[in-house]
């Protein structure tokens, strides 16, 4: 890892978080003014933020990919199921109680439930991720298609939704949404990567991606078995402070505490890692010690990434919904909402992860910008809809259904790709930025009796429904150039760049068509 690769790194981080920083300022000083203190904490959250991004994701191309690659490859090879699904479930246990932004989410169940422990909670979704994850195996290992198993689960959710208590709906979804976060993401998509590659599809599947998918509907269902024994509580117990805490001892307070929080979560996987080094990977030593530099970089990249959530963006959220709301102009939030939504995405770590693998899975012809754009617009309309709810509540399955509804669908006619890719991006669009940004900015918006619950599950909700709409106008654009180009017969699952059919609307004449494939290099790309 050297000096060079870091600079890149964080100059990718930089443009992405402070575009959203900018954001929060103009807001602040146009409609939520705030103390001085807040503006300097924010300040040097973003530069937390910054070079926090920028260490996670050196980290995890060297450590988490890395490993997740090579945990799947090593099982793709075992030739005894039950093993390969009981280390599955594990595995998603382990990463999935690891991840940060759950225990964000169980600390404010814990207030709004009776529940006596917020490892409960965190215990329910973990395992819901677990079996997930087997699920997945099963899919790869048995050619089934993601399209079916989505539809069926999903089914299974909205079916369970009637009969669950209705308060608890909301974070039901929310649990769904909340479990594709900085750990996991990179972990996850590696895994199915790795454990794909030895295994070719019979019926034309790519299964390269579908887990994050997947890992999201079991916490939903599992959540909702936990609901059924939890009650909510009538009491709302605020606790306020006058104590005036100066901003670099706030600071190093939530350091210290980020150190501690995240060094308990981490060790598990590191303990994983030299489990299955020591069995089975047996890399040399200078992978070893790159993968455990990688390790040290994903763990402090979150340490300063949770750190500037916690002091700066984390209160600031609340702070402007709580402004905006005493302003009493609707049509102001909504347009604020939109653009924190188009922004926030930005900033998240786990989507710079999914753009740079779909990229290379696909030899840039899905490129990075388009994700991002029909993410951001996704996210923008989640958090839209989400304030639109807080000034007027209604029934969250209103949204639900009908979106998945249309989503699932799509899955049948798009190309498997960009219905995994879809489904994926739903699920990393709610990470920490909307755990510690959005769902308190929310919060604030909200009326003491709408707790702001289900904007995570919105979130996850959105994207999946721009990607599959930029799907399906993907496939009408194949299917009208090959309806113009039947003199060409394409081998399977090739790749095209659309870009190349400006060139043939200038020039009609095949012989003389110069065609521009990325993926194949013009070798083997045609018959």
């Amino acid at each position: 890892m050297s000096s060079k690769e870091f600079y890149l790194k964080l100059k990718d981080s930089f443009n992405s978080i402070f575009p959203i920083t900018v954001v929060i300022f103009a807001i602040i000083f146009l409609f939520a003014p705030t103390t001085m203190d807040n503006i300097i904490k924010l300040l040097i959250s973003a530069v937390f933020l910054i070079f926090g991004t920028a260490l996670f994701t050196l980290g995890a191309d060297s450590a988490m990919i890395e490993f997740g690659d090579g945990v799947g490859s090593t099982l793709s090879k075992c030739k005894n199921l039950f093993i390969v699904l009981l280390t599955s479930l594990v595995i998603g246990f382990i990463i999935t109680f690891a991840e940060p932004d759950i225990t964000i989410l169980a600390t404010q169940v814990a207030e709004f439930s009776n529940m006596s422990s917020i490892y409960i909670f965190i215990s329910a979704v973990s395992l819901g991720v677990g079996f997930s994850l087997v699920l997945g195996i099963l899919r790869i290992f048995f050619n089934i298609k993601l399209s079916i198993l989505l539809l069926i689960s999903y089914l299974i959710v909205f079916i369970l939704a009637f009969f669950v208590p209705q308060e608890f709906v909301p974070v039901i979804y929310d649990a769904g949404g909340v479990t594709t976060g900085s750990i996991s993401v990179p972990f996850l998509i590696a895994f199915g990567l790795g454990l794909s590659a030895n295994r070719k599809s019979k019926n034309g599947e790519d299964t390269n991606f579908g887990l994050i998918a997947l890992s999201s509907v079991g916490p939903i269902i599992s959540v909702m078995i936990l609901s059924l024994f939890l009650k909510t509580t009538n009491t709302s117990t605020v606790e306020e402070t006058n104590a005036v805490i100066g901003i670099a001892q706030e600071i190093f307070s939530s350091l210290g505490h980020c150190f501690y929080q995240v060094a308990i979560i981490i060790l598990p996987i590191i303990v994983l890692f030299i489990i299955f080094q020591i069995s089975f990977f047996k890399y040399p030593k200078t992978k070893v010690t790159r993968m455990f530099l990688g390790f040290l970089f994903t763990y402090l990249g979150i340490v300063l990434f949770l750190t500037g959530v916690e002091c700066g963006y984390l209160k600031i959220g609340q702070l402007i919904g709580e402004n905006l709301s005493a302003l009493n102009n609707n049509w102001l939030a909504i347009i604020i909402g939109f653009i924190i939504g188009a922004f926030a995405i930005i900033a998240e770590p786990s989507l710079h992860v999914l753009k740079k693998q779909v990229e290379d899975i696909t030899n840039g012809a899905l490129k990075k910008s388009i994700i991002m754009i029909c993410v951001s617009l996704g996210v923008a309309l989640a958090v839209t809809v989400a304030v639109i709810r807080a000034l007027y509540p209604f029934n969250i399955l209103y949204i639900f259904v009908p979106f998945y509804t249309i989503s699932l669908v799509l899955a049948f006619f798009n190309t498997t790709i960009f219905t995994s890719v879809a489904f994926d991006s739903g699920g990393i669009a709610t990470g920490t930025m909307a755990v510690s940004f959005i769902l308190p900015f929310i919060t604030g918006l909200s009326s003491p009796e709408n707790s702001g619950f289900g904007t995570i599950a919105l979130i996850a909700c959105f994207p999946i429904f721009t990607m599959q709409l930029l799907g399906f106008i993907y496939k009408l654009k194949l299917i009208k150039i090959n309806r113009f180009y039947t003199k060409i017969q394409f081998k399977n699952d090739y790749i095209i760049d659309f870009d190349y059919t400006k060139k043939y609307k200038e020039n009609k004449n095949l012989n003389n068509a110069v065609i521009d494939f990325d993926y194949t290099k013009s070798k083997g790309a045609y018959k």
